[in-house]
């Protein structure tokens, strides 16, 4: 209980290419995201959303620039570049501590994604997130 109270409560989304869908249950009700699964995916989402994309909601610093990205080669240079944005993103909410850990890995046969494995430290939390996103080079 404590951990949907800090980490609060919201619509569950399926987080699908190009876009989202909302979950329902067997009963046909829209499922909630409540604590782990709701800061994880709020984290996923943040992860998604273009920086700026939300600043004519008011949000003009929510988002990565992961986006930017695209289209560059799948080298280390762009890996560390991804953990940077990935990194400042993340930090940017504020239920998390510190990103302790990061890194970028290219599984065999996947050219063009690149998977982010992060360790997060949340406030108030005993343990890590994993938290695990996978972003595609390729250009569209």
């Amino acid at each position: 209980m404590a951990e949907s109270k800090l980490f609060g409560r919201d619509l569950r989304v399926a987080l699908r290419a190009p876009g989202l869908d909302l979950v329902r249950d067997a009963s046909g009700d829209i499922e909630l995201a409540e604590g782990n699964d709701n800061i994880e995916q709020a984290l996923l989402l943040r992860l998604r959303v273009r920086k700026g994309e939300l600043a004519p909601l008011g949000w003009p610093d929510y988002g990565s620039r992961l986006h930017e990205l695209i289209g560059e080669p799948n080298n280390s240079r762009t890996h560390v570049m991804l953990m940077a944005h990935a990194r400042n993103a993340v930090e940017r909410d504020p239920r998390v501590a510190e990103v302790q850990r990061i890194r970028a890995e290219v599984l065999p046969g996947e050219r063009d994604v690149v998977t982010l494995i992060m360790d997060i430290a949340l406030i108030d939390a005993p343990n890590p997130l994993n938290l695990v996103f996978d972003i595609s080079l390729e250009s569209r």
